[in-house]
């Protein structure tokens, strides 16, 4: 999903240009017939539904044409963002008889300066209908790739696609952000099980993989190239993405939707096209992999970490303090306050949470206790059949075990160490002794 592109949508489209070329490319004849029976709008805005050609028009026109309305799956290659890093799709409609041609996309209200309003999980989503020369331009300028899939529907199913689509944009900017319930992928399944009885969807033999994996590696499958977006990927996802659920809801990315719309078929035949036809080519400048992964910047900490168990430095020691305070202080507001999607509970709280900066006056008692803790949780998250976590903060972890096995032992050592009290007197004991040693030489003189 793009969290800013509801903006752009707001923001650039000529509606009033849109209108101009609409009434150039029907004529005025066709025109008034169209506004006259509620099919066209005169006055077309963003938050409106697209015209619908299934306006029950009385005119000998033969809709049940395959080709009176067309409806096609769009495929967008993922983006260098995390709202894009997965990719995108829509739904896409055509009424050539009428000359209309729109977007169908589930969007997301902007987040651009709104960061609060977003990890609060506060900000809405809904459907949105664009002509579809003005969203493809988004994507040119942005350099990605744009594949039309055909979809195999009867022309009444493309029809009631298209109004029940229309009813979505009418509903407006809503629903809860939710990729995972509302995604792109799930919101084009969610209308196709809509609109499709009463013929079947029949799905005979799933592949494999949506048995066998939860929908953290379906996705993480998807952005294993992009570093630092699988990392925030697994920093923002709980347990949700690791619930089982029926298959269907397992399909989140465009390529999960590619493949399950290629196997389901409706009489017999396919309901997506095996083949895509590329509409917007993907621009030529190649993205050079970034050096500075986040593995190899734990790496660097782990070093770290094990150089101070020599230097024994504290400033080092508060350094990785700060670090796990602060990414306990975000995790705990994402499972505890948020209402963002998925983080209802995140496996990160275990090794990153604020208990140790509560407690660091007595590190050396505990410390120990944690570092056996936290080799748990890296055994936990490496036995455990799904991948539960990144492989940076596995490397992260052990530099935490490294520093406090370090403390714990240090304070295991100190105490079995026996101390000498000094030899503290108060005033009363030192003429006391005074005392008695001038006693004492009284004595020795008289005899």
């Amino acid at each position: 999903m793009n969290p800013k592109r509801s903006w752009i949508l707001c923001r650039r489209f000529d509606w009033c240009a849109v209108f101009r070329r609409t009434v150039n490319g029907l004529g005025m004849s066709a025109l008034f017939a169209l506004v006259a029976t509620g099919a066209l709008p005169l006055f077309a805005a963003p938050q409106k539904p697209a015209p619908s050609p299934n306006a029950g028009f009385n005119d000998g026109i033969n809709r049940a044409d395959p080709n009176f309305v067309k409806a096609s799956l769009l495929i967008m290659s993922p983006g260098d963002e995390l709202y894009s890093c997965a990719g995108h799709s829509c739904i896409r409609l055509e009424c050539p008889k009428f000359n209309l041609d729109y977007c169908f996309t589930y969007e997301s209200e902007a987040s651009k300066n709104r960061i609060i309003p977003l990890l609060a999980g506060k900000l809405k989503m809904g459907m949105f209908s664009v002509p579809t020369d003005e969203y493809l331009q988004m994507f040119k300028e942005e350099g990605r790739e744009v594949i039309q899939y055909k979809l195999n529907l009867p022309p009444e199913v493309k029809q009631r696609l298209w109004k029940y689509l229309d009813g979505k944009v009418e509903e407006g900017i809503l629903l809860p952000d939710d990729v995972l319930r509302r995604g792109c992928a799930q919101s084009i399944l969610e209308a196709l099980r809509n609109v499709l009885p009463p013929y079947q969807f029949v799905i005979k033999k799933w592949p494999i993989k949506y048995s066998k994996k939860t929908r953290r590696e379906l996705v993480e499958s998807v952005v294993n190239d992009q570093k630092w977006n699988r990392l925030l990927l697994h920093t923002f996802s709980g347990m949700e993405l690791d619930r089982d659920v029926p298959l269907f809801e397992k399909v989140v990315t465009p390529v999960d939707l590619v493949e399950t719309l290629s196997i389901a078929k409706v009489f017999g035949k396919p309901v997506l096209a095996k083949k895509g036809e590329t509409i917007v080519a993907e621009s030529g400048e190649s993205r050079s992999p970034s050096v500075l992964t986040p593995l190899v910047i734990m790496f660097v900490v782990m070093a770290l970490a094990l150089v101070n168990s020599f230097t024994k430095a504290l400033w080092l020691d508060i350094v990785f303090l700060v670090l796990q305070s602060f990414l306990g202080a975000g995790l705990s507001y994402l499972v505890f306050v948020s209402d963002l999607f998925g983080t209802n509970w995140n496996w990160l709280l275990i090794p990153f949470n604020l208990l140790p900066l509560i407690f660091w006056k007595w590190r050396a008692k505990w410390a120990i206790w944690f570092a056996a803790l936290l080799v748990l949780w890296e055994v936990g998250m490496i036995a455990y059949p799904h991948r539960l976590t990144d492989p940076a903060y596995l490397v992260l972890v052990a530099a935490f075990i490294v520093m406090y096995a370090r403390i714990g032992l240090q304070g295991i050592f100190c105490r079995s160490i026996p101390v000498d009290k000094p030899n503290t007197r108060s005033c009363a004991d030192i003429y006391e002794k005074i005392r008695r040693d001038n006693e004492a030489a009284r004595k020795e003189r008289g005899r």
